[in-house]
């Protein structure tokens, strides 16, 4: 990261400090300006991990744009949207040790035992725009943003703020998913429902992975654009992926229990006995949760600051 534009916006945000509030033994990070709702606490980081694994398995690898060379070659700048726990930075870092790559997330990170020279987090509320300089980065990963971006904030700043800063030829790579997770028995539907409402008060798209793809075409910034969707099993038990990914989603409903609560107007209590009753089901008969990567190429265009 450089340049005078770039230290003002980042401290912009480390003087404002981060708000925490602990509810029901969890921590939140509470900020006016943010749509996330999800936990930032170790037990959050450590589901981030779990989920990561999962996705990584069901595509075969990190990433599915073609950048491999350019990340062994040397030199390369890569920036990772929304790093969560920051183990795809690791994993990339550790594999491309001659490419330098950047971690920005509205939660600090904890950082490894493992330091690696390559690697930098940034704590930033990417609501704000990006702290980096126009032309700066060879290739952007934005992964799981669908409770970040409201609809009008993907088309008017996400999209716009990730070509901004990557470089002529640079390449930019979405992956989101389907939140309704499909096949499930009466209590996963309570679950996708909450979820639908959550979102439409919020207005976050649950689908965003059918639209990625469109939202690079209709930029008119991309070329060789490329799109892969899988469907992701979660349980019964027996295969090893699935059943991580069944803890994945028991997570992610115990750590939306306040705001899951609400929209489906029922006690904690009466929650707690539905999202056990919807795992329960994931493990008797399992669902599938569909997972979508859409990539392109910026076009040779400079941007000016």
């Amino acid at each position: 990261m450089g340049g005078c534009c770039s230290l003002i916006r980042r401290k912009k945000y480390e003087q404002s400090g981060s708000k925490f509030k602990v509810i029901d033994g969890r921590r939140f990070q509470i900020l006016d300006d943010s749509n996330y709702t999800l936990p930032n606490d170790a037990g959050e980081e450590e589901r981030l991990d779990i989920q990561h694994f999962v996705l990584k398995h069901a595509f075969n690898g990190n990433f599915s744009a073609p950048v491999d060379q350019l990340l062994r070659k040397g030199g390369a700048r890569v920036l990772d949207v929304g790093c969560g726990s920051g183990i795809w930075t690791f994993e990339l870092a550790k594999e491309y040790p001659k490419s330098h790559f950047v971690g920005i997330d509205l939660a600090p990170v904890n950082l490894k035992d493992e330091k690696l020279s390559n690697v930098e987090f940034i704590e930033y509320n990417v609501l704000d725009g990006l702290p980096f300089e126009s032309n700066s980065f060879d290739y952007v990963f934005a992964r799981a943003l669908v409770a970040v971006y409201t609809r009008s904030q993907w088309t008017e700043l996400a999209i716009p703020e990730y070509t901004r800063i990557i470089k002529p030829g640079g390449w930019l790579e979405l992956m989101e998913w389907d939140t309704v997770l499909k096949g499930g028995a009466a209590n996963v539907k309570r679950m996708n429902n909450a979820l639908i409402g959550m979102c439409d008060q919020k207005d976050l798209i649950a689908a965003p992975g059918y639209e990625i793809q469109s939202f690079l075409e209709q930029s008119g910034h991309y070329t060789n654009i490329g799109y892969e969707q899988k469907p992701v099993p979660i349980g019964p038990k027996g295969e090893k992926y699935a059943e991580m990914a069944i803890r994945d989603w028991r997570d992610v409903w115990q750590g939306l229990k306040l705001i899951f609560s609400s929209v489906m107007q029922v006690s904690g209590e009466h929650y707690d006995a539905i999202s056990e009753a919807a795992v329960g089901e994931l493990i008797k008969s399992g669902v599938i949760w569909e997972n979508m990567r859409a990539w392109g190429q910026k076009k040779d265009r400079i941007y000016t600051d």
